[in-house]
């Protein structure tokens, strides 16, 4: 079951996916399109470029990216419409068309099931925030039409009504002149502690001085440059801060959104502040955003948390070390005593990491059975001791009377031109190379370090050899493969690009490739390079190639031929007294590549037998290989491996012909798709 948290994440996608679905059945709303028809306001222009940024403020609102209650866009929509002489039933009319709009859509693409109602009211309490801002704003438009208005009529006759309107309103307002306080709702007084006018003058001889923390220009603030204050504010923020005060009409502190701006046709320093309460909003959004970016099981950041946190160590340039903690066999302890203990590990493990934290750690749960550590440390010792301690906790949890968890440990140091990407891509390299020697222990990036600055220099070596064979017109050697059967070509470069290179080859070799392909280019000295396709056109017989790699061992290193048998054979894997259903994937006289569920304790040169059958031409035969475990990747729950066959005569007498036939199958499907 999905919980809230993704639950809200699903519905901010949604309005980002199909804002203009949403922005469509907006302006169709009746309503909407009578109002916008009155003001002679093109439907598709509201459509495109007012509705579709509104939903997708609405969508940051959700995300936490954007504060509840204020819509720059709806603000500067309503600016325009006022002097159209909109009306308030009018504007919220609109508002309400939105609504409707987005529960529309969220009931067509089944984002709202039977038991979730709850999305349903906190849609409508963030809904009702937004429209409460939204009209607030516009009544502080009608309230400075007033004000304006009231100018021309006798001075104490204005203040008396000027004090009776801002009393109606539940939000703290009051009007400045000169940086001294001219006029005052109730509610302002009531906020700040002060009886009237004359009282709040006394206590606090600074106007501003009732604010004790303000979250933008916060220098000036403190330096009181307050005119400098207030109109960078104004051009930068549209006047717009959040600001913490003692509220005395709740006694506590409060977070308050506070609004300013200019007087219409006033004098310079002539300033009205609105000011709303929003500290139960923002602890809100401060548990949503809890929610959010935590682990529901262990309660620690998340993925999401992780990734934004890798990223601002990144783009900081902290010296740090990432340490990846993937939980070894957890899968296989999950099968053996259930989920629940699994789950134990993982609660326990969280729990006693916080032992080993401090400010200059980061620690998340990253996947199922993965852990991710970010270390500000600049010594690559100090990153080795902490990795240490966090396998010695592991150690500490026993998950039956005998045996305790292991983990595998990645040390990734933080290289000048890393990303996120090549970060983790080497980490799980690491726990690879952990895994196919054991598994728990402790291993550093060093070697991958290394052999990926050789393949960098090696790629930039190989692309200028190729730019010299096409300025001197000589062929590269290619081979691609077709059901892993070899194809060669004598490649001619016709164009280079940058790290792209355009080749023709013959005309059955670009047949047997697709984008994504993998080929690969033979070199006088190894490594030999392997390429990724790109593009391609077959009736042309041209292909685009990139992500050139260096490679020590690759297909071309194989002495006889290999097929892939489609569909999989089935077979059975043993070790010893273990057997497990397998699949067959490819298979030559001397090696076969097997896909199966990850088995326990598999590991690199162990002694296996395969047994399966062969069919072809009419001819069945059951037979029994042994080999050893040469190469294992494993895959989330499952593992591939790579056997290499013991020499022995059902080889010769039956695998040989075996292999023999589905060549020539090979090739003639291959034949029969170019005509």
């Amino acid at each position: 079951m999905i919980d809230k948290k993704e639950k809200i994440i699903q519905v901010a996608l949604l309005l980002e996916d199909r804002k203009a679905e949403v922005a469509k059945a907006w302006v169709s709303k009746k309503s909407v399109s009578q109002i916008l028809s009155k003001y002679r306001m093109d439907p598709d222009r509201f459509g495109s470029g007012i509705a579709v940024r509104i939903i997708d403020h609405f969508a940051k609102v959700l995300r936490q990216q954007e504060p509840v209650g204020r819509c720059p866009v709806m603000s500067r929509f309503i600016d325009l419409m006022y002097e159209k002489k909109i009306t308030v039933k009018e504007v919220f009319l609109i508002c309400m068309g939105f609504r409707r709009a987005l529960f529309s859509q969220m009931a067509t693409h089944g984002k709202i099931g039977r038991e979730e109602s709850w999305i349903i009211e906190l849609l409508s309490e963030l809904f009702d925030q937004n429209l409460s801002g939204i009209l607030e704003y516009f009544e502080k438009q009608l309230l400075e039409k007033r004000l304006q208005k009231q100018r021309e009529e006798d001075f104490q006759d204005h203040i008396r009504r000027l004090h009776t309107i801002l009393d109606l309103q539940e939000n703290a307002i009051f009007k400045i002149r000169d940086n001294r306080l001219f006029l005052a709702n109730s509610a302002f007084y009531e906020t700040v502690g002060a009886a009237d006018r004359d009282d709040f003058m006394h206590t606090y001889p600074d106007i501003w001085n009732f604010i004790e923390n303000v979250d933008c220009f916060e220098e000036l603030f403190a330096m009181k440059k307050y005119e400098e204050w207030i109109e960078k504010s104004i051009r930068e923020c549209e006047g717009k801060c959040e600001v913490e005060l003692f509220d005395y009409r709740s006694n506590r502190r409060a977070q308050m959104e506070m609004t300013i701006r200019s007087m219409p046709k006033g004098e310079t320093g002539e300033y009205i502040v609105v000011m709303q309460d929003i500290t139960e909003q923002k602890a809100q959004l401060a548990s949503m955003a809890q929610m959010v970016y935590t682990d529901a099981l262990t309660q620690v950041p998340n993925r999401r948390k992780f990734n934004e946190m890798l990223a601002t160590y990144l783009k900081e340039k902290r010296p740090f070390y990432l340490l990846l903690i993937d939980i070894h066999n957890l899968t296989e302890i999950n099968e053996a005593l259930g989920r629940d203990a699994g789950d134990l590990i993982l609660k326990t493990f969280a729990e006693g990491m916080f032992h080993h934290l401090d400010e200059k750690s980061f620690f998340a749960r990253i996947d199922g059975d993965r852990f991710a550590l970010l270390a500000e440390e600049a010594d690559h010792d100090n990153a080795e001791v902490l990795a240490k301690k966090v396998l010695a906790e592991l150690h500490t949890i026993f998950y039956n009377e005998e045996e305790h968890t292991k983990g595998n440990i990645a040390i990734v140091s933080c290289q000048p031109d890393d990303d996120a990407h090549t970060m983790l891509g080497r980490g799980d390299r690491v726990v690879q190379c952990i895994i196919n020697q054991g598994g728990d222990a402790i291993m550093d990036d060093t070697l991958l370090v290394e052999e990926d600055r050789k393949i960098k220099a090696a790629t930039k070596t190989f692309l200028a050899q190729c730019q010299r064979l096409f300025e001197t017109k000589q062929p590269l050697e290619i081979v691609n493969h077709y059901f892993e059967v070899p194809i060669d070509s004598k490649a001619q470069i016709v164009k280079i690009i940058d790290d792209l290179i355009w080749v023709r080859l013959r005309k059955v070799a670009v047949h047997a490739l697709h984008r994504n392909s993998e080929i690969y280019i033979k070199t006088e000295e190894k490594p030999h390079f392997k390429a990724i396709v790109e593009d391609l056109d077959k009736e042309k017989s041209w292909v685009r190639l990139g992500h050139f790699e260096p490679v020590m061992h690759s297909p071309l290193d194989r002495k006889n031929v290999h097929v892939e048998l489609v569909p999989p054979l089935e077979g059975i894997l043993r070790k010893e007294k273990i057997q497990v259903p397998i699949d067959i994937e490819t298979i030559s006289v001397d090696s076969l590549t097997i896909f199966m569920t990850h088995m326990t304790d598999l590991v690199r040169d162990d002694r296996v037998e395969i047994e399966t059958t062969l069919r072809w031409n009419g001819r069945t035969e059951n037979l029994t290989l042994s080999g050893h475990i040469f190469k294992m990747k494993k895959s989330g729950l499952n593992i591939r491996l790579v056997i290499t066959l013991e020499p022995c005569k059902i080889i010769e007498e039956i695998l040989t012909p075996f292999v023999a036939h589905r060549q020539l199958e090979i090739i003639k499907e291959l034949k029969e798709s170019m005509l």
